[in-house]
């Protein structure tokens, strides 16, 4: 009988240790499941930032390329130092800008691609043109000099946004000699 008894007492410690085991290992693999999700969600928003950052800048040239060819003839809007030309909301409407709705620039992805062209002409500091050629341009300027501030934007639907909108912006600046 008393060999039965201590048989009993020692199965009876194996119950409370599996249980502990049991509990940590289950913690371990939900804190692991939590660490993976939160991984997959990073690489997501990583993947879309750089699919947007790809659009942005292949519209940016597109617009470059525009005002290269045709610098007479953009349609360019005016900023000033407290507020430049990209910042104000009446400038991104299809009459003062260059706007391709419904454009995909990248596979899989339409994102209102638009473009905001600013002559910031006046900027250019003289002497820019050797003396005795035409000064009639801003701040006595040749004319013929050009100087264009560029900015892109490119929004996609974001329903994980309250606004529902995700939208990235590029700019550059263009000088140029046009005849």
């Amino acid at each position: 009988m008393r060999i039965v008894q201590g048989r009993q007492r020692r199965s009876g410690v194996v119950l409370p240790v599996v249980l502990v085991v049991l509990t940590v290992l289950t913690g371990m693999v939900i804190a692991q499941m939590k660490r993976t999700a939160t991984d997959e969600r990073v690489a997501a928003n990583v993947r879309e930032t750089v699919m947007l950052d790809n659009a942005v800048q292949a519209t940016l040239r597109w617009c470059e390329w525009h005002v290269i060819e045709r610098p007479r003839n953009t349609v360019n809007v005016a900023g000033t130092a407290a507020a430049p030309a990209w910042r104000i909301a009446a400038n991104w409407s299809d009459a003062t800008s260059l706007n391709f709705p419904g454009a995909a620039l990248v596979p899989g992805m339409s994102g209102d691609p638009a473009c905001v062209i600013e002559d910031a002409t006046c900027e250019l500091q003289p002497p820019i043109s050797p003396t005795g050629m035409d000064t009639n341009g801003c701040n006595g300027i040749d004319s013929r000099w050009r100087k264009f501030r560029v900015t892109a934007r490119v929004r996609i639907t974001a329903p994980d946004l309250p606004d529902g909108v995700r939208e990235m912006m590029a700019q550059s600046e263009l000088r140029l000699f046009a005849d």
